[in-house]
């Protein structure tokens, strides 16, 4: 038989082990502390409404958030005559964390209302590698969530109409 099929496979899988124990090291020694500096400059300079929060209760599988925190939505529930309950609005948040292969992903959390509807599912931007993470990314990724905000906060239905496709869609434009 010949093994060079399997060799290259095991070679390879030991790379990706050997670079999951790299990227964790990576972290603690470097990463962890530049994500949480470069977060809480940018909350400083920016004048933003956030907190950073660092989540270890897993070693090795750590994360990082920006998170604009709970407060009252401006909207209530009339409990009874004269009385009323504060719909909470759980403020959006910014994740920098680990995965189990040492690599950091990056998302956003939307903002909700407790009780109305369902949390919009998170935004994923980026899965890196710590070494490709650098000041720059994180204000970009910082700025991305606050755009993703900044349009939950503003929605509405008045976003200009898709284009459709085909004849009947042209001909109704012409006219």
């Amino acid at each position: 038989m010949i093994y060079s099929k399997i060799i290259k496979k095991v070679k390879s899988m030991n790379t990706v082990l050997k670079n999951t124990v790299k990227y964790r090291k990576e972290w603690d020694k470097t990463l962890k502390k530049m994500i949480i500096n470069n977060l809480e400059s940018i909350v400083k300079e920016s004048g933003l409404d956030a907190e950073v929060i660092v989540h270890d209760q897993f070693e090795g599988l750590e994360a990082i958030s920006l998170a604009t925190g709970p407060k009252e939505s401006g909207i209530y529930e009339k409990v009874s005559e004269g009385v009323k309950k504060p719909l909470i609005r759980i403020g959006g948040m910014l994740m920098f964390q680990q995965l189990f292969n040492g690599k950091i992903s990056i998302w956003v959390n939307y903002p909700y209302i407790e009780g109305i509807g369902d949390p919009k599912a998170p935004k994923m931007l980026e899965i890196v590698r710590p070494n490709e993470l650098k000041d720059v990314n994180i204000l970009r990724y910082t700025e991305e969530f606050v755009d993703a905000i900044t349009e939950w906060e503003d929605f509405d239905d008045d976003l200009p109409p898709t284009p459709g496709i085909g004849f009947n869609h042209q001909a109704a434009s012409i006219k």
